[in-house]
């Protein structure tokens, strides 16, 4: 199986079973205890795989705690930072999980033992309180021992059922990304409390790459409001290639976020010894001013939170914010952490932080902070991204990316919000590898790009009260449609002929249905009979196989059936000479989504999708206006989403007027079809019409609201 495939795979199972075990626990609430339960299986196969160092003969799980000598525990924690016992592996307890009276304790004992275990080493302060939100005794784990246990063996038996392979080939990214994969879709799931400590991958890889940009090697990366700390590990997949000499720093203010970030480095094969993330509140209690100045930054700061500011006094005395000559704002403390960087910050170094747009141009002491950051030329680039990125909001945040070595006074903005910039998928949108590369690239080569990116003189800065914000300096591509207006007025004219000639036989025709005479004369002795939809005399179901057509192999007349897997490969077929009905479903559970199309021409069909051809015995055109009335609700099947699948499809009941006299029948089928397809035009008509006329009124509007720019502020 490939990596990618594995992967998948294992991502698919892990949610399932973090959703399967929870029950009624709020997926937010229980996962700690999915999270934890991934993490004591890793630590307990890393540190196995080192107790065997390879050596096949070696079964470290089945040794007697009471082999273990002083010496071995003491070698084992200096090198690894913690110890296990073989009976306390993850291997032997999952074993006897669903048997163990005492489950719910003997996991607690464990906990502590691996946590103390490194009192009085140099791993203390990365072990201690690491299974602290593992609350074996919790009433979210069940009201009673029984149910508490009972949980808790379904968390360790569906963790032990995932393959992770080889632990020295693979398992430690596999470990590695299926804690991550966990961690955003909780987050996902969790709306805004999720955002605010996770950062998604694809965002975190574009920070990354900023604050790494062109630096063959860092001291070291720092992260001062850490969070799960996904943005530092994404900045150890970017450097694969090159050395992060010293390890990797992040403060974070949350507990049990704090507990995460600590066991996602270890996840991510971190040893103790390359990391150090603290817990505390980095802007009035910062933990590293001592280990400054870093040679790369990455950061998410919350977004406008409070925070203490002038209301303490010795604040503005601080290193990080004296400089500035004043604090941020007390209810926003967005550009307190920005100084914050800005001082962690070396000489040959970059940080790159998402911040919420309004610093760039509200007023006041922020002003007044961008007015020092540019005129000390600190600011490199302002990125605006597109909305929607992040879990919690859908705000179209920014990237400010700080600098001390810029060689020229000018700073750069790009534009990154337009379409070609991000993929919309499913309830987010998402940068892809290519659409990283292109902001790369801008941001690497600093030349200007109309509507993109933009280098601007800091003194014109200055001149636009340090407004830093990129759409005042970067004019956005006007999307609108090029209207060449003197057509659009002759065919507006035009289908005001049609719609004029329409009105008058709908007129007519309602006349003749009021008319009770001539209305009776068209029913006269109609005999209606009902058959199914499924009946071949009547109907036909084209394309009824499910082997997917190649392009190559297609019969002209027939209809290509496709299945979900090539559906993007063969988008088009053919169908017979004429016109057919077509039903289709868009795949969602509402009903209201279910819709009958007429189809001409080209299209497809898969088994969500059905093609129906009339015989000689009945219009088509009848087939579909009737179809249109129908109520498909006892029609669909399926388990977790409704469908309209053929076999529910053929019982529909269909009205057949004069069943025994076919010419009656589509005589009557006839003159019904043409009352109702003279009312659809009409109304196609009126849509194009109300289409034109909004056309027309923008395109005059811009005319006659178009003025020459101001060039005070061009």
């Amino acid at each position: 199986m490939t990596s990618i495939a594995q992967r998948q795979e294992l991502q698919a199972k892990i949610w399932k079973i973090a959703n399967d075990v929870r029950g009624s626990v709020d997926g937010w609430d229980f996962k700690q205890f999915v999270l934890g339960t991934l993490f004591y299986r890793f630590i307990s196969e890393n540190f196995t795989n080192y107790i065997e160092g390879g050596d096949e003969s070696v079964n470290y799980a089945n040794y007697p705690d009471k082999e273990i000598t002083p010496e071995i525990k003491d070698d084992a924690i200096k090198t690894k930072g913690y110890f296990i016992y073989p009976s306390q592996l993850f291997v032997n307890v999952a074993k006897t999980a669903n048997t163990n009276p005492n489950l719910n304790t003997d996991l607690k004992a464990i906990f502590d033992a691996i946590e103390s275990s490194a009192n009085g080493y140099p791993s203390e302060p990365d072990i201690k309180g690491l299974f602290a939100d593992f609350d074996t005794t919790s009433t979210r784990l069940g009201n009673t021992v029984e149910s508490k246990n009972s949980t808790l063996a379904k968390v360790l038996k569906g963790i032990e059922e995932l393959d992770f392979g080889n632990f020295e080939d693979n398992q430690i990214d596999l470990f590695g990304d299926a804690y991550e994969f966990l961690i955003s879709n909780y987050a996902a799931n969790a709306g805004k409390s999720g955002g605010e400590f996770f950062t998604p991958q694809h965002v975190s890889k574009l920070i990354a790459q900023l604050a790494m940009h062109k630096q063959d090697k860092v001291n070291k990366i720092y992260d001062p409001a850490a969070g799960s700390g996904s943005l530092l590990l994404q900045a150890k997949k970017h450097f694969d290639n090159h050395i992060i000499e010293e390890g990797f720093y992040g403060q974070e203010v949350n507990h049990t976020t704090y507990n995460l970030a600590r066991m996602n480095m270890f996840l991510h094969n971190i040893n103790y010894d390359k990391f150090n993330i603290a817990l505390g509140n980095t802007l009035i209690d910062p933990h590293y001013g001592d280990e400054k100045p870093f040679d790369a930054i990455v950061s998410n700061p919350p977004y406008s939170i409070k925070w203490i500011g002038d209301d303490d006094p010795t604040l503005i005395n601080d290193d990080r914010f004296a400089p500035a000559g004043v604090l941020a704002p007390k209810s926003k403390a967005d550009f307190a952490f920005v100084l914050h960087c800005l001082s962690y910050l070396s000489s040959k170094g970059r940080a790159a932080i998402v911040c919420f747009p309004g610093i760039f141009y509200r007023s006041g002491t922020e002003q007044k902070i961008r007015k020092y950051l540019v005129d000390n030329n600190y600011v490199e680039t302002v990125i605006s991204l597109a909305p929607n990125l992040f879990y919690g909001t859908t705000i179209s945040v920014n990237i400010l990316v700080l600098s001390k070595h810029k060689t020229k006074n000018k700073t750069q903005f790009i534009d990154a919000s337009s379409e070609e910039f991000f993929k919309k998928e499913t309830n987010n949108n998402v940068l892809t590898d290519k659409h990283i590369k292109k902001i790369m690239e801008f941001f690497d080569r600093k030349e200007d790009v109309e509507h993109i990116t933009k280098s601007i003189d800091n003194h014109i800065i200055a001149e636009k009260d340090y407004n830093l914000s990129v759409s005042a300096y970067v004019e956005p591509k006007d999307n609108r449609d090029q209207i060449d207006i003197s057509i659009l007025n002759q065919e507006t004219a035009k289908t005001e002929e049609k719609i004029n000639s329409l009105r008058i036989n709908i007129k007519s025709i309602i006349s003749e249905i009021e008319d009770i005479g001539s209305f009776n004369k068209l029913l006269e002795d109609v005999d209606v009979g009902w058959s199914n939809l499924g009946d071949s005399s009547f109907i036909e179901i084209a394309n009824s196989g499910r082997t997917p057509v190649k392009a190559s192999e297609r019969i002209p007349g027939n209809v290509p059936y496709y299945g979900a897997n090539n559906i993007q490969d063969y988008v088009e077929g053919y169908t017979h000479e004429g016109e057919y009905v077509l039903i289709a479903e868009d795949g969602t559970q509402s009903i209201e989504n279910y819709s009958i199309q007429w189809a001409t021409g080209k299209f497809w069909a898969n088994n969500h999708v059905h093609v129906l051809r009339g015989t000689d015995k009945i219009n088509s055109r009848f087939i579909f206006h009737y179809l249109r009335t129908v109520n498909f609700v006892p029609f669909l099947s399926g388990g977790d989403r409704a469908k309209l699948t053929k076999a529910k499809l053929v019982d529909i009941p269909i009205p057949v007027p004069c069943p025994a006299d076919t010419k009656r029948s589509l005589e009557i089928q006839n003159e019904i079809v043409r009352i109702l397809d003279t009312f659809t035009e009409l109304s196609a008509e009126l849509s194009a019409e109300l289409s034109a006329r909004k056309k027309q009124y923008e395109f005059y509007r811009n005319m006659l609201l178009t003025f020459p720019k101001n060039n005070l502020n061009a």
